[in-house]
């Protein structure tokens, strides 16, 4: 069994929760990540700021992947000598998925690079069609789209 743990905005969870079908998916705060620190996680989402970084770090040593938010200030020195698969996402140029367009029904998010999957399958660059949630934040439709590419 795996998990994924994830960082973000609470208003997110419920809408999370519901698209990935709750496999395996625990929400990571400030106030919990010190119990999570033994639980080894398949995947990290971070999308929200986490002020115990050496909680964080232990964690991130035993992840496969990490899902970043490139639009987040991160501290690269979390991530320094671990073995990780990382994918950043948002509104940078140089994220492995970047935001195409964003309209108000739609989101374009392009793949920039080859990523593989859990299961070890290419999966080649191209542009994925998104639906807008209204008043679900942009970011937790992209990770979650993010996940399902990986995972599914």
């Amino acid at each position: 069994m795996f998990f994924i743990g994830i960082i973000t905005n609470q208003k997110n969870e419920l809408y999370v929760r519901k698209e990935l079908k709750d496999q395996n998916i625990i929400f990571i705060n400030d106030k919990n990540i010190t119990n999570m620190r033994n639980i080894k996680f398949d995947a990290i989402v971070i999308d929200s700021k986490l002020n115990n970084k050496q909680d964080l770090r232990k964690i991130l040593a035993n992840t496969k992947y990490l899902i970043l938010n490139a639009d987040i200030e991160f501290d690269l020195k979390l991530i320094e000598n671990l073995s990780l698969t990382i994918i950043t996402y948002g509104f940078n140029s140089k994220s492995t998925f970047t935001v195409s367009s964003i309209t108000e029904n739609n989101i374009i998010i392009c793949l920039q690079r080859i990523i593989f999957t859990a299961n070890g399958e290419k999966i080649e660059p191209e542009e994925y069609l998104l639906k807008y949630v209204e008043n679900i934040e942009k970011y937790a439709i992209i990770f979650t789209a993010i996940i399902e590419k990986i995972y599914n």
